[in-house]
This record gives structure tokens, sequence and C-alpha cells, in this order.
């Protein structure tokens, strides 16, 4: 069955529960307004603890006393039943990350209709169903921000929410709430616990993410193969049980390359080229994976003094790991199988069946969906050893997280919906989110599987993410590309101090602010 048919098929699925709960009004301009009088008395923050390891997969059954109930996300959320927004819109700001339509996060909040795109569908299907259950619309205005930034400066509270990349210093101010303090229970299965762990600093975190944050997850790095290569190669070997029995590391892939690899014209050269008689290359990536290697490694830049929400930033940069994570990298990509070239050769390489593994974010595998013949698997990022804690994945900086402006003043109201939003986005965006790697843009059920674990796997490194570590992260690069282990104990001493500044700094400001409630 070709993917075009399966996805025609899984949009026909969608497109058929959407009728189900159309409401009889149209789905909405893209911009509105909502006001709300109604207020809540601030509540605690919530402790999170450690995330469940990269194996959790989504549930959707909730254990009563009685039974155990299995919910679509059709259905008012439990403990939810009697809530009624009245009309309300809830507008949201939507920031545009990259010129690329890829990276357009306006899609998250709103679309106009059935496209015959599963995640397209999902979303126009979450937001007619929260409209039917609780008397809501959901708009979202991407028009470049002006309009926004004129209601927060006037107070005016049109809009709930706004996307942002993670700037910390730049959004822990005035103009946010200090999410920790909505009355919403983020250790939940559709609250993104990892972004709260650790990215909450002395009891503060400004931002949010959840099952709605499509950007943010597209922006992961993650390994893909072609399924084809594999299969000449590895008949027998089952590449997906070698990732579930923690034996996916740098050194299986370097063995990976070296079986597959194949100098076509004996040349002792292996060079991408798009002609009939092609060298193979075992795994081809950009100059930006190498810090996403020493990311899958286990390393940081930036730690916590504890995995609640009230610790607060460390610089990690002198690791004890480093160096022989660096080198672990070093040993991978200096294997003669190894290609760093630019993403359009990337993806000509995994199309044209050339190129065994590649590394990318998890988004463009979009570029390569539709090239004839391929057969995509998804993977995690390799680790480092097979002692390590489990696989580890770093978000690229075009990721984008939700923040909530002072100048919306009902926060009561805010933290029933946001709930409602993560929660009816798990039920029903996230599993067609998982089904679009199974079927469209990979080729078996396991990728999905795969693509759950990468996203149960996320680093967000405020060093990395809000620049703490400076000029240390591209000097990753550098150490890696030139084969300079042997310098990353200095180099990590040198900018540890800069690292710890910029901390202090974050720490002041956010103390200086009380949580603008």
């Amino acid at each position: 069955m070709s993917k075009r048919l399966l996805a025609l098929i899984l949009s026909a699925v969608f497109f058929l529960s959407a009728l189900m709960f159309l409401a009889s009004c149209s789905s909405g301009s893209k911009d509105s307004s909502s006001t709300s009088e109604s207020s809540l008395e601030t509540s605690a923050p919530i402790q999170t603890t450690k995330k469940e390891t990269e194996e959790q997969t989504t549930s959707n059954e909730v254990t009563t006393s009685d039974e155990t109930t299995e919910l679509t996300g059709k259905e008012k959320m439990p403990g939810y039943e009697d809530v009624d927004f009245g009309g309300l819109v809830f507008l949201f700001n939507a920031t545009v990350s990259d010129p690329s339509e890829n990276w357009h996060d306006d899609s998250t909040f709103w679309v106009e209709g059935i496209k015959n795109e599963s995640i397209n569908d999902a979303v126009y299907e979450r937001n007619e169903v929260m409209k039917e259950l609780y008397n809501c619309s959901i708009e979202v205005d991407a028009t470049g921000g002006s309009a926004y930034e004129a209601d927060v400066a006037s107070g005016g509270g049109k809009y709930l929410g706004t996307t942002n990349c993670y700037k910390a210093l730049a959004i822990a101010g005035d103009s946010y709430y200090n999410v920790l303090k909505l009355d919403i229970d983020f250790t939940q299965d559709w609250w993104d616990q990892d972004f709260f762990r650790d990215l909450s600093c002395d009891g503060k975190l400004f931002s949010m993410c959840g099952a709605f944050s499509l950007i943010a997850k597209r922006a992961v790095w993650i390994c893909y193969y072609n399924k084809n290569v594999y299969d000449s190669k590895f008949e027998g070997i089952d590449i997906y049980q070698m990732v579930r029995d923690k034996k996916w590391t740098f050194d299986a892939m370097i063995d990976f390359i070296d079986r597959v690899k194949y100098d076509a014209n004996g040349d002792s050269k292996y060079t991408f080229s798009e002609g009939a008689d092609s060298d193979i290359i075992g795994y081809m990536s950009t100059a930006h994976n190498y810090r996403s290697l020493y990311f899958a490694g286990g390393c940081r830049y930036v730690t916590k003094s504890s995995d609640d929400y009230n610790g607060y930033f460390v610089s990690s940069l002198v690791d004890p790991r480093g160096q022989d994570t660096l080198q672990a990298a070093i040993n991978l990509v200096n294997n003669d199988g190894y290609l760093e070239e630019g993403y359009s050769n990337c993806d000509k390489g995994m199309a044209n069946g050339t190129t065994l593994f590649v590394s990318n974010v998890l988004g463009q595998l979009i570029d390569v969906k539709d090239a004839e013949g391929l057969r995509l698997g998804v993977l995690p990022m390799p680790m480092a050893t097979e002692d390590q804690d489990g696989y580890h994945h770093l978000p690229d900086n075009h990721a984008t997280f939700l923040s909530i402006p002072t100048s919306y003043k009902d926060i009561s109201i805010a933290s029933k919906f946001l709930t409602l939003f993560a929660y009816h986005s798990y039920k029903l965006v996230y599993p067609a989110y998982l089904n679009t790697y199974k079927y469209i843009y990979a080729h078996d059920e396991e990728s999905g599987e795969m693509v759950d674990i990468i996203l149960n796997s996320v680093c967000y490194d405020p060093g990395y993410l809000a620049d703490f570590s400076g000029s240390f992260n591209g000097y990753v690069t550098t150490m890696i590309q030139q084969n300079k282990a042997g310098q990353f104990t200095a180099a990590a001493t040198k900018y540890t101090a800069q690292t710890q500044q910029k901390i202090d700094d974050y720490r002041a400001l956010i103390a200086s602010i009380d949580d603008n409630y």
C-alpha cells in the first residue's frame, strides 16, 4: 500500500470523526478578542519528579476506583464536566521562527479546515471537539506580532498566549506570568515534564511545552535510515530491538557504517554523488549535528541543583564525561564512511539510496517523504556508551514554546483552558503526529514507537537554548571537527565563569520580579 493511499485513509478517519462534532457555527476568523472578569487565588508550585524512562508510551486510559475506562478525547476531560466558557474566543499570537513554512507554528493552534493531511485534520478536529464540549473557539494571529505587542503594551488582554523561541532573559520579565503558579498540574502526561524540570529555576518559569507544541517536537535532532540500504546488508538484525535493549551506541553505528560503506570506483575515498555508480555512505549529516552528538552522550552545558521546580541552574561545562564523549563522537565522524554535507545533499543521499544513516531534526523528514521508492525508518540518536542512563535528544533553537502575557487578566480561565487544550491535544493531535511518522514520513509501525522514545528523552538545556554557555557551544563543534578532544577540560574551564555569570544574571532578574499575579 502506498504512503499516499495510507495518508488518504488516515485523513478520512479524522474527517469522519470531525464531522460528528461540527457545530452550526463556522470555524471562526483569525482575529477576535476575549474578555472575562473572574479571578483565581495563587497556588503553590507543583513539585515534579524525574520523568519516566524513554520507553514510556502514550496512554489513553484513566483508572477510576471501579474500572479502567478508555477515553478518546472526544468527551469532556474527567473533572472538567461542568466547564462552559460561554462562547469565549481564545486568541494566540504565533511566532514564525524561520521563513520556511515548515516552521510556522500558527497551525499548532488553528487550521482552516480538513485538508486530507492527518496532523492538520487532527488540529481541526481538536478545535471542533473543544468548541462543542466547552462552548469556546480557538483562533490565531499569524500576522507578525505587531498587533500582539501593541495589545500587551496597552494591557488590552486580547491574547491568551504567544509562542516564542526560548530566550530566557527576554521573556522573564513583567510581561509574562510565572506559569508554575497557574492552577495547572504539569506532571500530567499531556505536558512535557522534561521541559518543566530542565528550565524551571528558583520556582519560576515563563513558558510551557505540551502535546500541542508541535514545532518544539519538529526541532528535535534524530537519526533516520534508508531501509532498502539496510536490508541489503543486515537482514535479520533488528535495529529497533537494539534501541530497546540500549545497544544502539556510537560504536554500534560505526560497525554498521564499516559493513555498508562501498567505494564504487576504488579510489579509497567515499564521496557523495548522484550518479549511477555512486559510493555508499554509511552516515551523513551537517556540522550542526556535532553538538547533538555531544548531548546524545548525556552531557549538558547547564544542569539543575535538584529536579524539582525550586532547583536552580548550575554550570556543568566541566563534566567528567565530556572529554570521553567528545572522543567517542570524533571516532564516529572520523570514520571514512561518514560525510559532513549540507542539508540538501543529506536529503538526496537518503532519497537516492546512497546513504544508510542521516541525522537531522525530526520535522525535516517532510523533505524526503515523497521520494520515489524510499523506505525510511526513524531512530533515536545513539548513546555514547551502553552504560548511559538512556537516550538524550537536543532540540534545535527553532523550537518554540507558549508564554502567557500578564495583559490577559483572567488566570482562572487561562488555567482551565490550557489544561483542556493540552489534554485534548494529547488525545487527538499527538496520536496523529505519531501516525504520520509511522505511515507518511516513515514506513513502519516501529518508527512511531521510536518517535515516542525520542520525544520522551529531550534535553532542554538553557546553556544552549538561552545561550548561557556562550562561545563554548560553538567550540564543541570545533573540537569534534578538528579532532581536539584533549582541549575539552581547558575550554570548559575557560568558559565556566562566563556561563555562571549569565546564570547569576538570570537568577537576579527573576528574583527582582514577583509572580505577576
